[in-house]
Formats: C-alpha cells, structure tokens, sequence
C-alpha cells in the first residue's frame, strides 16, 4: 500500500525524532567519560562525528549476483523506506594529539615529546600508553599504575638493588641512570596508524597482529608527565549540547507520536 506525503513525514518525524535521541545519548556518554578521566596522565579524549542515514546509504555499496559494485543506498532512497532517514553516530575514535606537560620533578614521572608509546607488558601480550607514572614494586621492576612491567629494549626494567628511585634519571633517548650506571633503556613505539589500536582500559592501547610497532625519534624528559589531552570546558560544553539535543529530539517524537495517534484515532 502506498504511503500518503502526510504519513511518510509523520514516520520520516519519527525516524529522526528517535535516531536523534540515540545520537545525542552517546554524545552525552563520550564526553562525560573524557571528563570522568581528565586526572588519568597520558588519556586520550573519544571524539564522535555524526552523519545522516541518507549520506550513509548513498555510499553504502554492495555486490549484486554479477559481481558488480552497486550503490544500494540510490535505491532504499527512492523507496518506501526513504522515510526510515536520520541522524545516526558516523564514527568514534580516539584523539591522539598531545596533551600539556607538567614538571613534578619526580624521577620516575616520564613523558614522552613526540610521536610514540610506553611499551609495557599485558597479561596477553604488549600494550601501549602514554602514561609515564611509573613506581618500583618489591622485585625492582619499574611498572605502570596498573602494575604492568615496562619493557626496555632489553626486557624488564629493573632497578640495581644499591639504587634508590630519587637517584634515577632519565636521558633525551629514554635511557635510565642510576648512581652513573645505565640500567635499562625505555622502548618506544610508534605506529602510522594509531587509530587502529584498540583501548584496554582508560589509557592503554593493543596493536592489531598485522601492525607492528616501529621505533621511535621522540625525546623523552624525565620529572615530567603528559596530562589528559582533554578540558574540562570542551567537555562540559559538549555535554550540556548533547543534553539540549536529546530533549530537542525528546519533544519532536512525543509531539509527532501524538499527531499520529490522533490520525489512527487513538486520541
């Protein structure tokens, strides 16, 4: 049966109305957790880009039984289903500009200036993060806030038994002293695509199989960490939005589920 002009921007209405609502709901959600971990060192803030189903399916391609590339969206575009168009989430991915710097003067307070990773030991394999707040646990290891050993270009790093943390330092290219004794080397990695690694946790990241880590040039300070590259106002900001779009959607849906609940006779 076909759809009159006046019940097709009724469902188009609510289609909108609803996707809208589920766009704002996440936006709300990735900044309130960028906000949530705004202390953490080394953070990487989640941004969300946003799209129209109409933009998706015009480059929404398929393969039809010929094995030819069709654009499948030209035609869900012209159909019934074109009233089935609204907001959805485009895309979320990890910001991985730099954060600021602040000096603690603290020996075992790394950062990293430039391109590159802390690479530390999971319970599965490497992972990656920004964070250079490091301690020593009972065996000398040097090891992240999550208990994690660090790897060195040698393996662990493992601080001499006749050393204490307030005489390490630290070199330009990740070197560790104590008592004038190099103890182990800092092994940076970087990646050309670090938006592939996936986040463990709030500041740790794992590489695909099929993307090795290559070293890294960056220059390394020691009594220094990387803070959250995120601010407090551009994340209370974009929640206060995604608050004042959800309503916004909130009220067009009941407005329009109302319109069609008098139109069936419902009302």
């Amino acid at each position: 049966m076909t759809q009159r002009p006046q019940e097709s921007r009724m469902i188009s209405g609510l289609y909108s109305a609803a996707t809208g609502m589920d766009a704002a709901a996440n936006r709300h959600e990735v900044a309130a957790e960028n906000l949530a971990n705004i202390q953490a060192p080394g953070f990487r803030r989640r941004v969300m880009t946003q799209t129209t189903f109409e933009a998706e399916l015009r480059n929404r391609m398929v393969q039809n039984r010929q094995g030819q590339s069709i654009y499948v969206g030209r035609d869900l575009l012209h159909s019934p289903y074109s009233a089935m168009l609204g907001t959805t989430v485009d895309d979320i991915q990890y910001d991985f500009a730099p954060g600021n710097y602040q000096m603690t003067n603290r020996p075992l307070d790394i950062a990293i200036h430039g391109d590159g990773f802390f690479t530390v030991q999971g319970p599965q394999g490497p992972l990656y993060t920004r964070s250079g707040a490091f301690h020593v646990n009972e065996n000398g290891e040097l090891i992240t806030v999550d208990r994690l050993p660090v790897i060195g270009t040698n393996g662990p790093i493992i601080l001499p038994a006749d050393a204490s943390t307030e005489g390490v330092r630290v070199l330009r290219d990740g070197r560790l002293m104590a008592n004038g004794v190099e103890f182990g080397q800092l092994q940076i990695a970087r990646f050309d695509q670090p938006q592939q690694l996936t986040a463990v946790g709030a500041s740790l990241f794992a590489a695909p199989p099929n993307m090795p880590p290559e070293p890294s040039e960056a220059e390394i300070q020691g009594g220094s960490l990387e803070l959250a590259n995120t601010s407090a106002i551009g994340e209370l900001t974009a929640i206060i939005q995604g608050t004042r779009q959800y309503e916004a959607a909130q009220k067009a849906l009941t407005t329009i589920g109302d319109a069609v609940q008098r139109r069936i006779g419902l009302r």
